[in-house]
């Protein structure tokens, strides 16, 4: 923390070292403006180290002005849509006419000495390896970040997904960050729809009534579909991992509901305070059943409501009850005793204790948890081909 100090010529700054906490917060950072002003700095901040740290890359999945701020995701330097969007960018400009001669003859000299730096198809590599697909939930969380509050106040490992993200690395996993507040809570099933299906699907599009999002493709209707459907087949070797967390867990659900084409591929979900409900699947048998396989594991924190819960919470975490007769945070990773309600709701999917009290540390909590469980279903499936040692 920087101080200003009164100086006859020029404003001092002092620097104090003060490390933010829970319990000074408001005397650095006010509530209102400049919270919200220190905030999205803080994850841009993060944004940028998790870019240089880990290899990764923004890609556009969506950005049609009228429907308004792009939609983005972090994703790995070698994934196709990267590759994608810089050859149809350089087409983009050629058409304008924007490209000089010697970007011309530099381009020219490119294609024919390495073809392989964009290759029209992704590598068999790229295809077939596992990867972390990471979601977090409602609010003006962005891509990647679990708490704003306590990125601020304990740092990037508790408030962020920066754990999960090296521990994927650390099994050569791909990663993919999706951001579906991008443009506002009120709309994040349609960012998480958009995102996954683009990532995943190559069909990040959408032939709904909110309009399509293009990203300068000059390619044609037939190439495209051929693009999709090859993208459709390769899914099939390609492994999914997914980390779920609070709203993102029922926006997943439900896209699966209503596209399950990418269900074939995902090897095992972490719901971690998840807001889906297994009665949506009612007419879907085999999404329903596959919510309550050992693939899905769910870590509750305190947080989330049962009538058997030593916790009564309110779902913004404002009204809480002790019970005197049992303690209020279970052991990360204890199985949880689950009641008609829960079973109602949930199904009969495996449910752990997160080992906190507070919704948003679940992730952080409950992290060795989850990959316990990650790791379980990725030997029993096979994949363990693209593993190294950890």
């Amino acid at each position: 923390h920087k101080q200003p100090t009164s100086s006859s010529s020029t404003e001092e700054v002092k620097v104090t070292r003060t490390m933010i906490t829970t319990s000074n917060r408001k005397q650095f950072i006010a509530d209102g403006a400049m919270y919200e002003l220190v905030a999205n700095l803080a994850q841009q901040a993060v944004h940028s180290r998790m870019c240089t740290a880990f290899d990764l890359e923004w890609v556009t999945i969506c950005d049609e002005s009228k429907l308004g701020t792009p939609v983005r995701a972090l994703v790995d330097r070698d994934h196709p849509l990267l590759l994608q969007e810089g050859a149809n960018r350089m087409v983009l400009r050629e058409l304008l006419g924007t490209v000089d001669a010697d970007e011309k003859e530099e381009k020219k000299e490119d294609d024919d000495d390495d073809d392989r730096q964009l290759p029209a198809t992704p590598s068999p590599e790229n295809e077939t390896k596992s990867t972390l697909l990471l979601a977090t939930g409602r609010g003006k969380v962005r891509a990647g970040i679990f708490s704003r509050h306590h990125l601020l106040t304990s740092g990037i490992e508790t408030g962020t997904s920066w754990h999960c993200i090296r521990e994927a690395r650390l099994r050569n996993w791909g990663v993919a960050i999706i951001d579906p507040n991008a443009r506002g809570e009120d709309v994040g099933y349609e960012s998480f729809r958009r995102s996954v299906s683009k990532l995943f699907d190559g069909d990040g599009d959408g032939d709904d009534a909110a309009g399509s999002c293009t990203s300068g493709s000059t390619s044609s209707p037939s190439s495209s579909l051929q693009r999709q459907q090859q993208q459709r087949r390769q899914k099939q070797s390609h492994s999914i991992y997914i980390l779920a967390h609070s709203a993102s867990g029922g926006q997943l659900v439900r896209h699966l509901r209503e596209d399950p084409s990418l269900l074939p591929s995902i090897r095992a979900v972490a719901f971690t305070d998840s807001t889906h409900n297994v009665q949506w699947c009612k007419h879907n048998p085999h999404l329903q059943a596959f919510l309550q396989k050992e693939n899905c594991v769910y870590l509750r924190s305190n947080d989330v409501r049962s009538s058997q819960s030593s916790v009564k919470v309110s779902s913004r975490g404002k009204e809480i009850r002790s019970c005197d007769s049992v303690a209020c945070t279970r052991d990360a990773g204890v199985e949880a005793e689950t009641d008609h309600f829960w079973r109602h709701r949930f199904g009969e999917i495996r449910t752990l204790w997160a080992g906190t009290a507070e919704h948003s540390l679940s992730n952080w909590a409950g992290h060795e948890s989850i990959w316990d469980h990650f790791d379980e279903q990725h030997a029993s499936s096979g994949d363990g081909a693209d593993s190294v040692a950890v």
